[in-house]
């Protein structure tokens, strides 16, 4: 790595990506950043300074707010939460947000013949990624799977004349694998509102960019190698886009030398196989957020079908072998 031309790399929680960007003075100053930690990761915001340092710095902060809002309510582990609600005392949700949301994941469950399935949590329960109730690092036996897959599924979710209820009094409802996504969209939208040009936000294993942190340059972003230290892939944004990882590597315990993962997949039960890591490149970060995961859980094989048929959809893929594919031909520029 040449000095001279990275100064600063920052690795982003939950070590998914690493965000890279040159010390860059703009006519009013450096970049401003602002961090919090909010929906289980620590969530950060950088812009140049071109609308003035008080302005730019209320903005990045009225656009974490906004994350922190939609945190709070779709945490299904909030009694606050109607995801909470739901789950525990069967209330309709009739949030217009939230079952706008859940809507558009039960179509990505359809769309992926529901490899993203937002009522795995009583697999995720079980496994213990996520709760206390059960420690991780045990695998549960074929009896226990086979009870939490009996709470789960898509199509038991229903919505209708704008609430969400369900079929079945077990199924639960976990928005995980899309709420920081669509937090991260809302946040974009809250800084354009306030008038910010251009800006990168960070939330786990997932950036947005838009604009430029300075005249004739752009926003870059390295992508962690699942297996070593350091990135495997460079990219550079020129306009607005962004990137979402799901890896195997976030959470995970070692039995036998199995590796046990917090992905899991709908039809087994088990943690999904044929991945180490899943990287999406979209400009809507809802999308890229939810893809990740339903293309890491179809495995190389459905996966790349998938994407041939969706060409617009940027993609880099680390199969169970280390093998790379990638839209972007050689992945490591």
């Amino acid at each position: 790595m040449k000095k001279a031309a990275i100064i600063l790399i920052v690795l982003a929680a939950a070590a998914a990506v690493y965000v890279r960007r040159e010390d860059i003075f703009t006519p009013k100053g450096k970049l401003i950043e602002r961090s919090r930690f909010t929906m289980d990761t620590l969530c950060t915001i950088q812009a140049p300074n071109v609308v003035g340092a008080s302005r730019t710095r209320a903005a990045i902060n009225k656009a974490l707010d906004r994350m922190s809002e939609i945190g709070v309510k779709f945490n299904c582990t909030s009694p606050d939460s109607p995801l909470y609600q739901f789950n525990h005392y069967r209330t309709p949700i009739k949030d217009p947000e939230l079952v706008a949301l859940i809507k558009y994941s039960l179509d990505t469950s359809r769309d992926t013949g529901g490899a993203n399935d937002p009522t795995v949590e009583p697999l995720e329960d079980l496994w213990g990624f996520y709760t206390t109730s059960k420690s991780s690092g045990t695998v549960p036996s074929q009896a226990a799977i086979r009870a939490a897959l009996a709470k789960t599924g898509w199509r038991k979710i229903i919505v209708r004349n704008g609430e969400v209820t369900a079929t079945d009094k077990n199924v639960c409802l976990d928005l995980g694998s899309i709420a920081k996504g669509y937090a991260i969209g809302e946040a974009e939208k809250v800084l354009k509102a306030e008038g910010i040009p251009s800006a990168l936000i960070i939330g786990g294993g997932q950036v947005q960019a838009f604009g430029h942190p300075a005249p004739g340059r752009n926003w870059k972003v390295g992508v962690r190698n699942p297996r070593h230290d350091g990135y495997m892939a460079s990219l550079e944004f020129p306009k607005e886009d962004g990137i979402s990882t799901a890896g195997d590597y976030e959470r995970y315990f070692i039995v036998n030398g199995v590796r046990y993962h917090h992905i899991m997949d709908p039809a087994t039960g088990y943690p999904a196989r044929g991945a180490m890591s899943v990287s999406v490149i979209m400009p809507d970060p809802t999308d890229a957020d939810a893809l990740d995961t339903s293309l890491f859980v179809m495995g190389p094989r459905k996966a790349m079908a998938y994407l041939k048929k969706h060409p617009a959809i940027g993609y880099i893929f680390v199969d169970s072998k280390g093998k790379i594919f990638s839209s972007r031909g050689n992945a490591g520029s």
